[in-house]
């Protein structure tokens, strides 16, 4: 279960902010089957704070899955905030018996519109394998309707002391409230992956990249469409993720 960190910060108010229903589906190559998921993701700000929750099922190598995560995104001052994240499966051997990632972050420039980030994570799977990773970020705000993205991060795996460094780039276009449209590349080494079922991968390069569409229908409410490839020496990975969003006052 990917852990994204967000930029959009609490603003003093009190109650639910917004939520949103998802189902995706991927088609993998060499036998691997489908992957299927379901969930919903739900905000509650409170004071300084942003409770962010997700609940989803899927299913991934013919083995179904459950996952449950809560994080909270913090301001400390002016300058800086900071967010904290975990999560569980339910025994599934692809989901993590329990994730733990945190998150510094520093507005810099004049007109804050750079903000750099360090993450330091931990994920336990359920197999006995472990990985502790730290990232490096940065986020530029340009004037609208533009926003750029990167990110660099380390990652130590055990058993076997697999040391790799995954790397992505993304971009937005378009206005908050409108329409946005993000692309997103990623590279790199993965120290672990689990098949399910069938076992286990390790110390492999992958390449995966993501095209999402965000379109505001109504004035607090919209849809986005995903489509994503992924691809390791092991298998190819194609699929789309379809979501409904409503934003809360």
């Amino acid at each position: 279960m990917a852990q994204t960190q967000t930029t959009d910060l609490p603003n003093a108010m009190l109650g639910w902010r917004g939520v949103e229903l998802y189902g995706s589906h991927n088609h993998l190559s060499n036998g691997y089957g489908s992957w299927r998921e379901t969930g919903v993701r739900g905000i509650y700000e409170t004071g300084q704070h942003q409770i962010a929750g997700e609940v989803a099922s899927m299913n991934r190598f013919n083995q179904s899955g459950n996952y449950v995560g809560v994080g909270d995104t913090v301001v400390l001052d002016t300058d800086w905030y900071a967010s904290l994240a975990v999560g569980a499966g339910d025994g599934a051997t692809y989901l993590p018996r329990y994730r733990v990632d945190g998150f510094l972050h520093r507005k810099l420039l004049p007109a804050k519109n750079l903000v750099t980030s360090l993450g330091l994570g931990h994920y336990k799977a359920p197999d006995g394998y472990r990985n502790d990773n730290i990232s490096l970020g940065a986020t530029l705000y340009f004037e609208q309707p533009w926003v750029v993205q990167a990110e660099i991060k380390h990652t130590q795996s055990k058993p076997g002391e697999i040391s790799s460094n995954q790397y992505f780039v993304a971009a937005t276009w378009g206005h908050h409230k409108q329409t946005q449209i993000t692309g997103r590349y990623g590279w790199g080494e993965e120290g672990y992956q689990s098949l399910g079922s069938l076992g286990s991968i390790a110390r492999f390069s992958s390449h995966q990249s993501t095209l999402t569409l965000q379109h505001w229908i109504g004035t607090n409410w919209g849809v986005k469409a995903s489509a994503e490839n992924y691809k390791n020496p092991y298998y190819r990975r194609e699929g789309i993720w379809l979501a409904l969003f409503k934003d809360l006052p």
